[in-house]
């Protein structure tokens, strides 16, 4: 899925998120800008319960395809603001990174953003599949107890990212939810094709090991 030995080795410099100067602040103005000129946004805890509660008021059943679309969308947009930031602060393409300083500069930008933090478990990459593990999530922590994965943005956030990052058709689902009761959130990412069954064998109640045997073992 992705092509570890076709990133050549780039020179990397500390670390761009948490570098002197990432972020600026115009006071008078009430703006917050990164390096490259984005400004960002900050949303309280209050807000995030109230704009979920409100997709979920005005969508229904359909919350969760809601989320996961507008986290897609958000994922192509991050990747392209990732690979500028990354581009001017190392002078080398994001595509360019070997794997492990992709993932490295991942970490730092999920945790700067207070998205989370970050794992990616490689070790099926070569049967196509990669794990992701994100402790302290977007959402799980003030949902509380549920009975199904509620990081459906996330799952969108990361299938964007990763599509728009290394150009392929991607597609990713959360199998394990911390509200409800797991030690953090895991996602699945492959192909979509791939991926295509995964609702089914979550409707049936299937758990993370199970669905991800089922995938090593199908046929794409």
């Amino acid at each position: 899925m992705i092509a570890t030995n076709t990133l050549a080795e780039v020179p990397i410099r500390g670390g761009n998120f948490y570098s002197e100067g990432y972020c600026q602040t115009d006071v008078k103005r009430g703006v917050t800008r990164n390096r490259v000129g984005t400004r960002l946004l900050c949303l309280t805890t209050d807000f995030l319960v109230g704009f979920r509660r409100a997709i979920q008021e005005e969508t229904g059943p359909a919350a969760d395809t809601v989320f996961k679309t507008c986290g897609r969308k958000w994922g192509g947009f991050v990747a392209k603001r990732f690979d500028q930031e990354m581009t001017e602060f190392t002078g080398t393409a994001l595509r360019d990174f070997t794997l492990a300083q992709f993932q490295s500069h991942l970490i730092d930008m999920f945790a700067e953003h207070g998205w989370g933090k970050i794992e990616l478990d490689l070790t099926r990459h070569n049967q196509g599949l990669v794990v992701i593990h994100i402790d302290e999530p977007i959402f799980a922590g003030f949902v509380g107890k549920s009975d199904k994965p509620v990081e459906s943005l996330t799952a969108g956030l990361l299938a964007g990212l990763f599509a728009a990052v290394f150009e392929q058709d991607l597609d990713c689902y959360q199998t394990q939810c911390k509200a409800c009761g797991h030690k953090n959130a895991t996602f699945i990412l492959g192909l979509t094709s791939r991926l295509a069954g995964v609702s089914a064998l979550q409707d049936a109640g299937k758990s993370h090991e199970q669905i991800l045997k089922e995938l090593i073992n199908a046929l794409v």
